[in-house]
């Protein structure tokens, strides 16, 4: 079921009516509605699939915008609007628009009217059915930079008998998640977890059923390996269920990462030779047992489903 989040930044008897034509309009559709006051924490819009941002006529161009933009990291990919006292404002509406976009949300028009607002509620958000046909299929999606990620997808799809892709991740939509019930992720280790694109796409999903695969470019029996698989573990659990989750060593881009060693020692970037060395042994992975340990691991993961 899709979950919106409606944010009236003013306690206005309008704008309060304009909220609830837009959660009629929202539950029409068979979907959850929340409301919320100025004081949200921006971090709770990670649990849902858009936002309405409501602007009563007291509303500060300055508050709007702090406070849409607070709640940018937590809406890539998802529907977002704003409704009320929108005439008057309209080069904050433009605004919002725009670095919404840039955030890569979905933005729609603005809604002023309490029927305008019911529409809006309709297509902020859709009735998410799994189709019957494809109850037990399971898509595959990989994220990569290096190759790694499409590696690990293609064994994973060995292991799972029916199964679409491996996708890239960058072309999964709304409509794709709403089809299934169950996902193989393969993803990259950028920064002690998952990638930004494997981050933002599990962030769409919710109730789902997911294994998770990936690589990084040290060791797996390492202080770093660990603690990557700590933060995925709780990144895919957080609304979903985790079937299971595998990590290997992957190859790093040592072209990319050779540059770094130029920059001056004790400046933000520097690698040092030492570590470069190191880097080295990261080729040639994933090996082939590498590969086959996850495709063992996978196919272990589906009987859980």
């Amino acid at each position: 079921m899709s979950r919106l989040a409606i944010i009236c930044l003013q306690k206005e008897d309008a704008l309060q009516k304009m909220a609830e034509a837009l959660a009629v309009g929202a539950k029409e559709t068979g979907a959850d509605v929340d409301l919320f006051d100025a004081s949200v924490d921006p971090a709770v819009l990670i649990g849902y699939d858009a936002a309405a941002f409501g602007l009563g006529e007291a509303s500060l161009t300055e508050e709007i915008l702090s406070l849409f933009s607070l709640s940018l990291p937590y809406l890539p990919g998802k529907k977002c609007a704003p409704f009320g006292a929108v005439a008057g404002k309209e080069e904050t509406v433009e605004s919002l628009t725009r670095v919404g976009r840039a955030a890569r949300c979905v933005m729609l028009s603005s809604a002023s009217t309490e029927e305008e607002a019911r529409a809006l509620g309709g297509a902020l958000v859709h009735k998410k059915e799994i189709r019957p046909d494809l109850k037990e299929t399971v898509p595959i999606i990989f994220s990569t930079i290096t190759g790694n990620g499409y590696k690990l997808a293609a064994a994973a799809a060995e292991a799972v008998p029916d199964h679409v892709g491996p996708y890239n991740i960058r072309y999964i939509t709304d409509e794709v998640i709403d089809k299934f019930d169950t996902f193989v992720l393969s993803y990259w280790c950028n920064h002690g977890t998952a990638d930004d694109d494997t981050i933002d796409l599990i962030a769409r999903m919710h109730g789902k059923k997911l294994i998770v695969i990936g690589s990084l470019g040290v060791a797996t029996d390492t202080a770093h390996a660990a603690k990557v698989t700590e933060n995925v573990i709780a990144l895919a659990s957080e609304h979903n269920t985790l079937l299971g989750h595998y990590l290997c060593r992957g190859s790093i881009d040592l072209r990319r990462t050779f540059a770094r060693t130029r920059i001056p020692e004790g400046e933000k970037g520097h690698l040092s030779p030492e570590r470069f060395e190191k880097q080295k042994q990261s080729l040639g992975h994933p090996n082939a047992e590498e590969l086959e340990g996850a495709r063992l691991a996978v196919a272990e993961f589906l009987k859980k489903a």
